[in-house]
């Protein structure tokens, strides 16, 4: 993390310094109407800076602005933002979220955001989304993980891209300062959003922000660089294990020879098959193996037996998600998207399973219970294809968890 050469922090951002950050993080699509970029916009200076930086950088762009509908006013913020988009040339799409089930709220509503925006990138035929996020939130996230005891994954801080679902996401500016987003706007004659939240000490991340001297901010570059250097490390260890001593089903689980078991490689094996957004702790991995079995993070571990000599990682029953509406596209359990056209409900099989041959099948049947089916009034119409080949309803893996390396979003900041 080095910030650039550039003495002036009220310098505006110019066009050509712009498109060298991008082009470092290449290659784009064709600059046609048929292949936009997309732009997560909130209103805010950072993100309004990124869509005028974007709209010098190339034509084919297209900013996408979320009202969240949480408090009376984010609708007329976010008309507010499509009209300031509009009037220096940007096209916009607003997505308004649906309401969100009780208890937190926060961590839901950064979810549907996200999920909002991946679907209508990918419906307008995007492959990136650029989000806005600076080299000043990079150093508070180095520092709130350090506080939190992270180890080098958390400690590298956010990548500059990452895949999430179906679209590359991209941070262009972590290593510019705030100030300079702010006097590219001025320069521009371009409006923004002052959020209240974002001088609330209520929060951690305002605190952090409000708090950190020169001097932490600088450690934060060397904490990072150490902890990039060792994560590639770790990483490289990690894929040969993986790729030796585990194997990955269709199904969603996967068994690894004793060869290959440490704490490392199943805490990994778990946040690939519950699809977690992090690995679990190390503690809660220790303790873990210290039993011949057990559940951690939505995900079983259990004894091979007849599936070899080690170890299989299962998505565990109980945490499956309960039934959601059929439509085409539409993502079970954060793990299976449905591709099909089918009316009914998506669910798991749970006991309709227990009347199939998973020794025939290839799978344990603890596996089988967990695959998503076509339902319709209680009664299962479909079988996932992965079962019934030629006639099954189709799904594909929708999770969107590496087996290695990081793919991670800030969790305190509003994309």
């Amino acid at each position: 993390m080095v910030g650039l050469p550039v003495t002036d922090l009220n310098a505006p951002i110019g066009p050509d310094e712009f498109s060298a950050l991008m082009e470092r993080l290449g290659p784009w699509p064709a600059d046609s109407r048929l292949s936009p970029v997309a732009i997560a916009v909130s209103g805010g200076a950072d993100s309004m800076a990124l869509a005028v930086l974007a709209l010098r950088w190339r034509q084919s762009i297209m900013a996408l602005v979320v009202d969240h509908a949480l408090r009376p006013e984010s609708a007329n913020e976010a008309r507010l933002t499509a009209q300031r988009l509009s009037d220096v040339g940007i096209p916009v799409k607003i997505l308004t979220l649906d309401a969100f089930p009780a208890g937190r709220m926060q961590e839901r509503a950064r979810g549907a955001r996200f999920a909002a925006m991946e679907q209508a990138a990918v419906e307008l035929g995007c492959a990136d989304l650029l989000v806005a996020h600076h080299l000043s939130d990079q150093e508070e996230t180095v520092w709130m993980r350090y506080v939190g005891g992270s180890g080098p994954s958390g400690l590298a801080g956010m990548a500059q891209q990452s895949i999430r679902g179906r679209i590359r996401v991209v941070r262009p500016l972590l290593e510019v300062h705030p100030a300079r987003l702010r006097a590219t706007l001025r320069a521009a004659g371009a409006a923004w959003i002052e959020d209240p939240s974002n001088q609330n000490r209520r929060f951690e991340r305002v605190r952090w922000r409000q708090d950190l001297t020169s001097d932490q901010r600088s450690a934060a570059h060397s904490m990072r660089a150490e902890a990039v250097r060792k994560r590639l490390g770790d990483d490289a260890d990690l894929a040969e294990i993986l790729a030796q001593h585990a194997q990955w089903h269709a199904e969603g689980w996967v068994s690894l020879e004793r060869a290959g078991l440490n704490e490392t490689v199943v805490a990994s094996l778990i946040r690939l098959v519950g699809n977690q957004n992090y690995r679990p702790s190390r503690e809660s991995v220790r303790r873990l193996l210290e039993q011949p079995e057990g559940a951690l993070g939505g995900v079983l571990m259990r004894q091979a037996r007849r599936w070899g000599d080690g170890l299989i990682f299962i998505r565990e029953e109980r945490a499956c998600e309960g039934a959601i509406a059929a439509h085409s596209d539409a993502v079970w359990d954060g793990r299976w998207r449905y591709l099909g056209s089918e009316d009914g409900e998506i669910a798991g099989l749970r006991e309709a399973a227990s009347h199939l041959d998973a020794r025939a099948l290839g799978c344990p049947a603890s596996v089988i219970r967990t695959l998503p089916g076509i339902w319709c009034d209680g009664c299962l119409m479909a079988l996932p294809d992965l079962l019934d080949e030629g006639s099954g309803a189709p799904f594909v893996w929708a999770g969107n968890v590496p087996a290695t390396g990081e793919s991670v979003f800030d969790a305190e900041k509003d994309l």
